[in-house]
């Protein structure tokens, strides 16, 4: 991604708060998804997110994990439109990163969040997502700025 953000003052973005580290990164992850029901499904996810150099700074790796429990409001599973509401706690772990000067001690941390969500699958091949997440539990390292939330909408189509 780019890497050469600027903000209105024509300052650049320090590193870690670009869109893209300009670096190559490498993601491994699992993921987990089962019906416990015909309307309930949980989902488990864990990713690591591998960091490189680029012009002598390196963004923190990444973990993530996550557990989600979804219900399908729909009567059917063939029916469409279907609703769907789900809860899901999240956690992620951010090493900090190391510029030219060395470790920056106000980066890193980790986060808990608590996220609800609806979907609406649709049909067999669309579907559109709302997801606010809400931190719960912060412990940055250093002095950062704080999430107060973070909104994900998604639209989604399968082939």
């Amino acid at each position: 991604g780019r890497d050469n953000v600027k903000l209105n003052t024509g300052e650049s973005l320090e590193p870690s708060s670009q869109p893209g580290t300009g670096a190559w990164d490498f993601q491994l992850g699992l993921g987990y998804s089962r019906f416990l029901t015909s309307h309930v499904t949980i989902d488990a996810s864990l990713l690591y997110t591998f960091r490189t150099r680029h012009d002598d700074f390196k963004v923190g790796d990444r973990f993530d994990a996550g557990l989600a429990l979804a219900y399908r409001l729909t009567e059917s599973i063939k029916t469409f439109p279907q609703y769907s509401v789900f809860g899901e706690a999240g956690y992620i772990h951010l090493a900090k990163d190391d510029g030219a000067e060395g470790i920056n001690n106000n980066s890193g941390g980790q986060t808990v969040y608590l996220t609800p969500g609806l979907r609406i699958r649709f049909n067999e091949l669309a579907s559109l997502t709302v997801a606010p997440s809400f931190p719960i539990w912060q412990d940055l390292e250093g002095d950062q700025i704080k999430s107060q939330f973070k909104l994900a909408v998604t639209l989604s189509f399968s082939f």
